[in-house]
């Protein structure tokens, strides 16, 4: 039996805000004006991305830098704006009738001057079981709001971005308390949506080592890991191939 997919970024975002894991989830909701001004109301940055869609594409952020002051970049590109309608004018042209999330921006780690986030990637293995596989780390490429290796991001190991921020002993055990988060999710998001196989989560840790679920993709890249970290990816392969992903 191959594994499911979930596209719809709210519908898994809307399961795990509903569970333990909500402390976990940034504050989420589907994009509109007014939700728009009372999110950077309250956190001063947000990321408005599309509903359904992957490699960081259409992936926008906005700040509110004042009451007559707000920017917004896609890319490498920054625009600033005087008024909220304006804002929100340029994010609708871009957005057309596709539906958008409006997501409370993190301040996430950054490397040698480079934002990061991670990916943490569980899978079913032989037993059926969800089973920790690998975590790495992304690191953005110049200039840009997204980490996606598609999108120029780089692939770097855990403990190579997080030795200049914590102890080996400390990222050994945030390592644990990542692992352990990416099978609840497994867990939870399989009594709502059965069978699921695989999933990639990407998680941002803020400036107090808090770590926050950015989202949650079932069809999660594993062709990266073929270089990255050959060992996992055999493992990752083999069990790719027992649920039918691979041939």
């Amino acid at each position: 039996m191959s594994a499911r997919h979930v596209f719809s970024k709210w519908k898994k975002t809307r399961v795990l805000q509903n569970t333990s894991l909500k402390r976990y989830i940034p504050e989420t909701a589907q994009y509109n004006f007014s939700r728009l001004g009372e999110m950077l109301g309250r956190y001063k940055m947000v990321y408005v991305k599309p509903d359904t869609g992957t490699h960081g594409k259409g992936v926008m952020r906005a700040k509110r830098r004042s009451d007559v002051s707000f920017e917004l970049s896609e890319g490498v590109s920054t625009h600033s704006f005087p008024s909220m309608d304006l804002l929100h004018n340029k994010i609708k042209s871009r957005i057309g009738k596709r539906k958008y999330l409006v997501q409370q921006g993190i301040h996430m780690l950054s490397h040698k001057g480079r934002k990061f986030d991670l990916r943490v990637l569980v899978q079913k293995n032989l037993n059926h079981n969800w089973e920790a596989m690998s975590i790495f780390g992304r690191k953005a490429a110049a200039h840009k709001i997204v980490t996606n290796v598609s999108n120029g991001g780089k692939m770097e190991s855990l403990s190579t971005l997080m030795s200049p921020h914590m102890s080996q002993s400390s990222i050994r055990q945030l390592r644990s308390e990542l692992n352990q988060m990416g099978l609840a999710v497994g867990k939870q998001l399989s009594k709502n949506y059965k069978g699921l196989k695989e999933l990639g989560l990407d998680i941002a840790l803020d400036k107090s080592m808090r770590p926050w679920i950015l989202e949650v993709n079932t069809r999660p890249a594993i062709y990266v890991y073929r270089t990255f970290n050959p060992a996992a990816y055999r493992r990752i392969l083999r069990y790719a191939k027992a649920y039918g992903r691979t041939k």
